[in-house]
């Protein structure tokens, strides 16, 4: 685990506007021996509470009001907190909104996990985050990213036309994804998310997200070449 932290040493932020979801959290959270908990109810009060908590992991919820999970977390990664802008985050999420999700996936999330999941799992992530590498980008590169409207029912956005994969391209299953390749094509969710650019070379963290949205989302393959 990142400066070899034990479960009982790391301090975490949960981030849900659902006090029932944040106090099923935070037992489980207690449950694998995670001592130091800091509780929000939203994205701006999260923001007020990094400074003083200074978590090593954020588990942040999307759907949160006024201010929701993504506009907190491109706030986080554009440096505009008082905390560092490669911080770890973990989104919970009980929706499979492609284009949420994608902007989760643009603005560095380093695992996506559902609101159901159990004790051993979620200490399997939290250790899997901590230890390896994060794939971060410059901080300037976050700005770009568009943060969609978070509501219910929310209207999918029209497909895109996309361009052809090169020759030297290849097919693989997102399972069958491995560190060093690079994305030769845009991968798209099924309705047209974004969900990893052109030219981006895989690292674990990249990987590891894709196997989380292949869980909730149809991932099926992706065209990629030799670096």
């Amino acid at each position: 685990m990142s400066d070899q932290k034990s479960l009982s040493d790391i301090r975490i932020l949960v981030v849900d506007d659902e006090p029932f979801i944040r106090e099923v959290l935070v037992r489980i959270l207690k449950q694998i021996g995670i001592q130091h908990i800091v509780e929000a109810e939203d994205g701006s009060d999260a923001l007020t509470k990094l400074s003083s908590a200074k978590p090593d992991l954020i588990i942040l919820d999307i759907m949160m009001e006024p201010m929701n999970g993504l506009k907190f977390l491109k706030t986080l990664r554009i440096g505009l907190c008082d905390a560092p802008f490669d911080m770890r985050v973990m989104v919970l999420t009980g929706a499979d909104d492609e284009a949420i999700l994608g902007a989760a996936m643009a603005l560095d999330c380093d695992a996506f996990v559902k609101k159901n999941i159990g004790p051993e799992a979620i200490q399997t992530r939290i250790e899997q985050v901590l230890n390896e590498t994060a794939a971060q980008k410059e901080v300037s590169s976050y700005h770009a990213v568009t943060i969609p409207e978070v509501i219910l029912d929310m209207p999918a956005p029209e497909k895109i036309e996309v361009e052809a994969p090169s020759p030297i391209a290849r097919e693989i299953t997102v399972l069958d994804a491995d560190i060093g390749l690079v994305v030769d094509r845009d991968l798209l969710s099924d309705i047209g998310c974004v969900l990893l650019s052109e030219n981006t070379v895989l690292t674990k963290s990249h990987i590891d997200r894709l196997y989380d949205l292949s869980e909730i989302l149809k991932l099926h393959t992706m065209w990629v070449r030799d670096a």
